[in-house]
């Protein structure tokens, strides 16, 4: 698409610092970091944003460009996590965000924190802290709702 940045950037119109490239994919530093070495993969082709449109075949090998990058993020900034968002808002062009978990050792623990989120409307973001504790009740309504409309 003439007016997509990330194709922009795919195409070499437009400037970035690629971590990685090949045939398909290409990871580039985000230019608006929220921790040092957030990286964007995206397909070299022009897909719609909501990664649940894509062809399964796409869908895997984008994965799979996701999982092989998160390595070299972890051996690159040497940490043992990283974490993976495919929020499909933003730009309209499929990506995945990889953030390098820094702090986090190498056994797993449990981290939480002690503040709580519950949005009912996407506010430009996503958060991956807990909300309040829901109804049991509250929670089957919206079970029966999933499963009924499928």
């Amino acid at each position: 698409m003439s007016d997509c940045i990330f194709c922009k950037i795919a195409n070499g119109e437009m400037p970035s610092v690629k971590i990685w490239e090949d045939e398909k994919f290409l990871a580039i530093l985000d230019i608006n970091p929220n921790t040092e070495g957030m990286t964007l993969v995206l397909p070299k082709e022009h897909f719609d944003s909501d990664a649940f449109l894509m062809s399964e075949k796409d869908y895997l090998e984008l994965m799979l460009a996701s999982k092989k990058i998160s390595e070299i993020i972890k051996k690159g900034l040497n940490v043992n996590r990283v974490a993976m968002v495919m929020e499909g808002m933003g730009v309209n062009h499929v990506h995945i965000k990889l953030y390098p978990l820094y702090g986090i050792e190498k056994e797993f623990e449990e981290i939480w924190t002690k503040e709580k989120v519950f949005f009912k409307e996407y506010q430009g973001y996503i958060s991956t802290q807990l909300g309040p504790q829901a109804n049991i009740e509250d929670l089957k309504k919206i079970a029966e709702e999933i499963k009924n409309n499928q």
